[in-house]
């Protein structure tokens, strides 16, 4: 380079760097002091940079912190923003991310939501490539298959993606109980019990960070309603907390190390549980022992600074008043600086484990046809068969007649129920089909052109929500009842983030009532048989119809490949092996805690404001409202099947509920004690005409002591591997001491009374087909710092 060029280079370089003020000073200096003032902004840049020249690696972290000034502290504790917009910088959809500082050599790392698999965009501005990911199904689908394998390899997968995609951690899986069937996320979260829930999200855990990349398990605690959520006060005894709500993350923490914990929007008696310090720092870190670091639900909180305390390490999505709010508290005194340096220190450990601070080449081509495969095999292991009155599976090469708004209202990059059917080699009525199409308003010349991406076929149109079901003359029902094989109706319940659903979306629509009613009695009259197949996010009423049809399949929310999934098990490909992980009670009142939900409140909630637009709009300055404000969880540790068995309500369907094409039998159930545990075994035969899968679960009754106990509990599940007919299996399952135990509030220890205890080897909750006795010889009595889990 000459050195006309080269001060040509200088004095543009320097400009760019300059503000408009200075600049007009720079161009009034002559060119000799302008070449003199770059030539020393440059020794001072290079002073600057040998004096910084301390760069984060997993050696030196103390040092760094020591380094970095307050300003410096505080944006680290603070996100980088929420939602990336397509800008073309960073990641398109990201929900937010960790702040990198170059100065000490670390990049940002991104974050992003789930629940069923990574949720980004699958284009970016200014980039000709894709970036497509798989829509797995839904958490709630994955749970019912009671499978820690499959959960595993569904969360590897998830973890491949985010690794390949430089995402660093996927904001999942979310953890809440499900209390009352109409919350608005049941289909997000996994079950009503909480050693289920802590054993397949320990899985998901595992399996995700078995890629390099973490996981963000949520929201802890008490989120179990999305009403009012960023206010609500959930008001719950400490054994309810111990026993029901904390029990499954303390199960996935001590068993599987998540990299991160986020906090949840609600308070927990009175106090946010993202400025928790109870909750953060004495249960989750020093009694489970937790490593990784905690991050706020997004807008969660009143208070930065006394979120930071707490050791909510990072306020997200993170704006400049909550960065402001955390440096005044150090000026100031009211919070000490060596509280700020222990969360620095906890992201710093974090960053340094991340794939984009390790120099990870990304590729951008995560293994999606394997992906592919797993979603469809996790919706056909998860689905649940309610009913079966010799209907299933089909005869090969059946003609059917798909009924139901829902068969052909589809999300994007949905395999549909009509495409999986007539893969299967089932001979879907296309005329009834394009009736239903051009009825929903479907453009049936566009849904011929399939996009094809990693050798399979999704259709692109979206759901058609809110329309009324088509209505049949009974003419026409006979008529199709003559030329068709079998019925299949689709029955659909959304939900989802933000909104409870209300006691009107727990019931079917009159419209789906008298479908239901009319295509029964007609093809019933010619002796054809008719299926419902359930594609909802929430529990339903079930109790008034389920004698209708002769099968009941419920297929949650199957993800991309539902329609291969569901078409797998109508035709038998696969013997249905799903578990309910909720119970379907047979009337909504009949929920321990339906006096104690925000049911049919019509609020909308703002979100910027933190109050409520709409039909109903809270009153200023008045009492406190049950159920927004604060709501009691007055039934305790009867949750679900706690509450229905122990007083004997009937429900519809009960927990661990789901029927297979085959039969097992329960042999030879043994409990033997070992240290600090017990183990259990019993063998499964399969008795039947089909190859099949058997969810084995084990409750326990406890001996009366001082504290009141339910009926029974589940302590440990398994799952055999595929039977052969008249084959068997002797599957084992560990019972540690410490999980028999109860939580005592007075002297706040774990306690199992010594005594007889009754194990029950069930096929569901209501199902028991073996009993052994087994005696703790000695009570069992342990601190709040019990590590002993061990399944």
């Amino acid at each position: 380079m000459t050195e006309l060029n080269k001060k040509v280079f200088l004095t543009n370089t320097y400009k760019r760097k300059m503000n408009s003020k200075n600049m007009k000073y720079f161009n009034s200096l002559s060119s000799m002091h302008k070449y003199l003032l770059i030539g020393l902004s440059i020794i001072m840049g290079e002073v600057a940079i040998a004096q910084n020249s301390l760069q984060l690696s997993s050696q030196n972290i103390d040092e760094v912190v020591q380094a970095m000034n307050l300003e410096e502290k505080a944006t680290l504790c603070c996100g980088v923003g929420t939602f990336f917009r397509d800008t073309g910088k960073g990641i398109a959809g990201a929900t937010g991310g960790v702040a990198g500082m170059d100065r000490f050599g670390f990049p940002q790392t991104y974050l992003a939501d789930g629940p069923s698999g990574l949720r980004i965009k699958e284009t970016r501005k200014g980039s000709t490539l894709k970036f497509p990911i798989t829509a797995f199904p839904s958490p709630i689908l994955m749970a019912c298959s009671w499978d820690i394998e499959a959960a595993q390899t569904m969360g590897r997968c998830i973890g491949n993606e985010c690794k390949e995609y430089n995402v660093a951690t996927i904001l999942a899986p979310a953890m809440n109980i499900l209390r009352f069937p109409l919350c608005g996320r049941t289909a997000e979260y996994l079950t009503e019990d909480p050693v289920l829930n802590g054993r397949i999200a320990a899985a998901y855990i595992t399996g995700v960070q078995s890629q390099g990349v973490g996981t963000s398990i949520k929201h802890f605690v008490a989120n179990n309603q999305e009403t009012a959520r960023k206010i609500n006060d959930a008001k719950i005894s400490m054994r309810t907390l111990r026993e029901i709500y904390l029990k499954g993350f303390e199960i996935a923490v001590k068993t599987s190390s998540p990299w991160t914990v986020m906090s949840a929007y609600n308070k927990i008696n009175g106090v946010y549980a993202s400025e928790n310090k109870w909750l953060l720092e004495d249960v989750l870190r020093r009694e489970w022992g937790f490593k990784g670091i905690v991050m706020s639900d997004w807008d969660a909180g009143m208070d930065g600074a006394k979120q930071i305390e707490a050791g909510n390490d990072i306020v997200e999505p993170g704006y400049a008043i909550q960065r402001d709010a955390i440096i005044s508290a150090v000026k100031n005194g009211s919070m000490k600086e060596e509280v700020l340096n222990r969360n620095v220190k906890r992201i710093l450990q974090y960053i340094v484990k991340t794939p984009a601070f390790n120099h990870y080449t990304f590729s951008n081509a995560p293994d999606l046809q394997t992906h592919h495969t797993v979603a469809r095999l996790v919706a056909s292991e998860g689905m649940v068969l309610l009913k079966n009155n010799a209907a299933l599976p089909m005869s090969a090469g059946s003609k059917i007649a798909l009924y139901g708004n829902a068969a052909y209202s589809l999300n994007n990059r949905e395999v549909g129920l009509q495409h999986g059917l007539s893969v299967a080699s089932f001979k879907v009525n296309k005329t009834l089909a394009n009736t239903y199409k051009q009825y929903l308003g479907i453009d049936t010349t566009a849904q011929e052109v399939q996009l094809t991406e990693g050798g399979m076929i999704y259709t692109m149109f979206k759901a058609t929500p809110d329309i009324q079901e088509l209505k049949f003359e009974n003419n026409d029902l006979k008529a199709q009842s003559r030329s068709n094989d079998y019925a299949v109706i689709v029955l659909g319940k959304g939900a989802g983030e933000s909104k409870d659903c209300g006691s009107i979306d727990f019931e079917l629509t009159q419209g789906e009532k008298e479908l239901l009613s009319k295509v029964c009695t007609a093809y019933h009259t010619v002796g054809k048989k008719v299926i419902v197949v359930l594609d909802i996010a929430i529990p339903i009423e079930t109790s008034t119809w389920k004698e209708l049809p002769d099968a009941i399949l419920c297929a949650w929310q199957g993800g991309q490949e539902k329609g291969f999934a569901i078409a797998d098990i109508l035709g038998g490909k696969i013997s249905p092996s799903g578990k309910l992980t909720v119970s379907f009670p047979a009337k909504l009142k009949d929920s321990p805690a339906y006096d104690n939900f925000p049911l049919d409140e019509n609020y909308d909630w703002d979100w910027a404001q933190h109050g409520f637009l709409g039909k109903k709009r809270l009153p200023e300055n008045d009492k406190p409202v049950k159920n927004i404000h604060y709501t009691n969880y007055a039934e305790g540790i009867y949750v679900g099947y706690r509450y229905f068995d122990t007083n004997h309500i009937a429900v519809s369907y009960p927990f661990g509920y789901g029927l297979s094409y085959t039969s097992f039998k329960y042999e030879h159930a043994t409990i033997v004690p070992s240290t600090e545990e017990f183990i259990a075994t019993v063998t499964i035969r399969n008795t039947g005409k089909y190859a099949g899968r058997e969810v084995v679960q084990l409750y326990i009754s406890a001996p009366q002591g001082e504290l009141v106990k339910p009926q029974k509990e589940l302590k440990a599940f398994t799952k055999t591997k595929l039977l052969q007919p008249g084959e068997d299996e002797t599957v084992t399952m560990r019972l540690p001491i410490y999980m028999l135990s109860s939580f005592d509030e007075q002297s706040q220890h774990w306690i199992a009374d010594k005594g007889t205890y009754h194990a029950y080897f069930a096929a569901s909750a209501k199902d028991i087909r073996q009993t052994v006795n087994f005696k703790l010889k000695r009570t069992f009595d342990e601190d709040l710092y019990s590590d002993k889990l061990n399944f």
